[in-house]
């Protein structure tokens, strides 16, 4: 599955300062280490950036926009986002525990090495992400409209996927069990033959030979 980089020149960044809220504007930005932690913020956009070390933990933001950027262990964990909308973005080693992505639309996204356990994505619209390495378990994505979705060496135990819809999705190298999902979510998706019959038992469909 092909996944858009983000389209930016690292010899054009400057080094750059986190302003107060309740707006941040980053562009050509290099940015080490910003806490916006248990903050009540109207509205980020970051583009063309690269940021480490930024913490929006338990923060309110309205709205946040991150765009042909890259985020290194930065946190999320416990916040709330009203809207949310991610593109030709590469997330790592970062925290989502808890976080709430409200109104979230996300197109050619990498998120890798992530603890994204219990985070929510309720009726998110997912096209051209791929998650590597991430720790899913218990993740909301009821009512998401998941397409060229791709889960690489994740844990999904215990995720909750019913009433999403699922085109070209992956999950042959997830754990799944425990997942929760039901027939109206299948579009096409792919799975290891352990996880076909895992999910034939959930649609109470009896395997006989």
């Amino acid at each position: 599955m092909k996944v858009r980089k983000p389209i930016f020149n690292e010899k054009d960044l400057r080094d750059g300062f986190l302003p107060e809220p309740p707006l941040i504007d980053l562009e050509n930005i290099r940015l080490v280490e910003g806490n916006l932690e248990n903050k009540i913020i109207e509205e980020i956009k970051i583009s063309s950036s690269v940021i480490n070390k930024f913490s929006l933990q338990s923060s309110k933001v309205k709205e946040i926009k991150i765009i042909d950027s890259c985020l290194n262990s930065s946190s999320f964990a416990g916040a709330t986002i009203n809207q949310t909308y991610f593109e030709r973005t590469i997330i790592s080693k970062s925290r989502f525990q808890g976080a709430q992505f409200m109104d979230c639309v996300a197109h050619d996204v990498v998120i890798e090495k992530s603890k994204c356990t219990g985070v929510s994505l309720r009726f998110a619209k997912l096209k051209s992400v791929v998650f590597i390495d991430c720790d899913l378990e218990g993740a909301d994505f009821l009512g998401a409209n998941l397409e060229d979705v791709l889960f690489r060496n994740c844990n999904l135990k215990n995720s909750q996927f019913s009433q999403s819809k699922l085109k070209h999705v992956s999950f042959k190298e997830a754990d799944i069990k425990g997942i929760s999902i039901d027939k109206n979510s299948f579009g096409n998706i792919t799975v290891n033959t352990g996880q076909a019959i895992y999910l034939a038992s959930l649609l109470g469909l009896n395997i006989e030979d």
